[in-house]
């Protein structure tokens, strides 16, 4: 069967930092995409990623414990907002076949919304893109 994955692979963490960008807002935007799940198909690799998203404000607004759809939120966006990239390093795995296996996000767009989370905290749309090299181990690479 061809589209048949292994299952997945174990891996270890090599380095697993967050990523920083200061919004022209005065918040700052951290970022980790990580690894979940590694597989394995003949030679070529697909990793499953999950990505954390976090911003630190200093605004307060009306606590709101509703969970939003993403409708909502896209019909709720108040302002797109500009960023800078503080640090935007690689997160690397090595997967236990030897292959080096490292992910960074790249950052389309940040929104701020009008709506405010759990905490008081404002809610912000960000779209991320997953970077991700695969260095396959020396004896596939060959």
């Amino acid at each position: 069967m061809d589209s048949f994955l292994r299952p997945p692979l174990d891996f270890t963490v090599s380095r697993e930092d967050w990523c920083r960008y200061d919004l022209s807002d005065d918040s700052i935007l951290k970022i980790k995409l990580i690894a979940a799940k590694i597989r394995k198909k003949n030679a070529d690799y697909s990793i499953d990623i999950q990505n954390i998203i976090v911003v630190l404000s200093n605004e307060r607004g009306q606590p709101d414990s509703k969970a939003y759809t993403p409708p909502e939120l896209q019909q709720s966006i108040t302002q797109d907002v500009r960023y800078t990239t503080i640090s935007q390093d690689w997160n690397e795995y090595v997967v236990d076949d030897g292959a080096n296996i490292k992910v960074q996000p790249m950052v389309t767009k940040v929104s701020k919304t009008s709506k405010f989370d759990l905490h008081g905290d404002p809610i912000y749309l960000v779209n991320v893109q997953g970077n991700v090299v695969v260095e396959k181990p020396k004896s596939l690479s060959q």
